[in-house]
């Protein structure tokens, strides 16, 4: 009678292994993974796509779009949440339902994208494995670029509607400034339509853009074949680098691997 008490009373403890969390951003989905806390998923949204695995795990929708029935038919206990992710009414009615939902700021430097591996880490009890992967950062981050020696484009959107380019307080702008790339798109802040004229004068080295968007169009050829970028030499000879969405949008751990792509890619023009 005795062990049956002690049965009972331990059934009825919470355990880590009945954590049932839902990651609403695919930078935190992936930060997750690199903390080895991914057993605790249930399902993520559709911008985790790194790794791979994540995208074998169910989905609820779009970060930015979550609708509450999509996430509660996940049963969560927990709903991390990326900054920027809703609908607001959406998650009033999740954390109303006694869902813990935790909100984190998205990152747009090194420094917020550690601080957010270190809360990360307090929050699913992995603290020394977070340490251990901002010490990873830190040691592979390359130096920034003393010299600017190109220019570059990163485009959001190419098409008949026309041009999105990143500019300031972006990471595509981030990562062009430690591989020592002007970005021709700086002229404004955040991403905007850019005026194609004024690209004819500024001629970018090259083009950059996430795989989503090139993909969507039917890939690197037709991407470059767009007639808003006709009036483009790097479009012309089609110099385009295309990157993992994820990496090129996203505070990443790989920012390191990021970086080294856009090396390599200009040192071979």
């Amino acid at each position: 009678m005795k062990y049956l008490l002690i049965v009972f009373a331990l059934m009825a403890q919470p355990a880590l292994a009945q954590e049932r969390v839902i990651s609403a951003g695919g930078t935190l989905t992936e930060i997750i993974y690199a903390l080895g806390k991914q057993n605790a998923l249930v399902a993520v949204d559709q911008s985790s796509m790194y790794p791979h695995q994540a995208t074998q795990l169910p989905q609820v929708g779009y970060y930015r779009d979550l609708a509450a029935e999509g996430v509660l038919s996940m049963r969560p206990t927990t709903l991390l949440a990326l900054e920027g992710a809703g609908r607001s009414q959406a998650l009033k009615q999740i954390e109303a339902t006694g869902v813990k939902l935790i909100h984190y700021k998205k990152p747009t430097s090194v420094n917020e994208l550690l601080a957010l591996i270190k809360r990360l880490g307090d929050d699913l009890n992995a603290q020394q494995k977070a340490q251990s992967l901002i010490t990873q950062i830190k040691k592979s981050l390359p130096k920034k670029a003393k010299q600017q020696t190109h220019s570059a484009l990163f485009l959001l959107s190419a098409n008949e509607r026309g041009l999105v380019a990143a500019g300031q307080e972006t990471v595509p702008n981030l990562l062009f400034s430690y591989a020592g790339i002007t970005n021709i798109g700086a002229t404004h802040s955040g991403f905007k339509a850019i005026n194609t004229e004024v690209l004819a004068v500024n001629q970018p080295d090259f083009l950059v853009a996430p795989a989503h968007v090139v993909h969507s169009l039917g890939g690197k050829q037709a991407f470059c074949e767009q007639p808003t970028l006709r009036l483009l030499k790097a479009a012309q000879s089609c110099n385009l680098l295309v990157m993992d969405s994820l990496l090129s949008l996203g505070m990443s751990p790989r920012i390191a691997t990021a970086i080294n792509e856009l090396n390599e890619y200009k040192a071979h023009l």
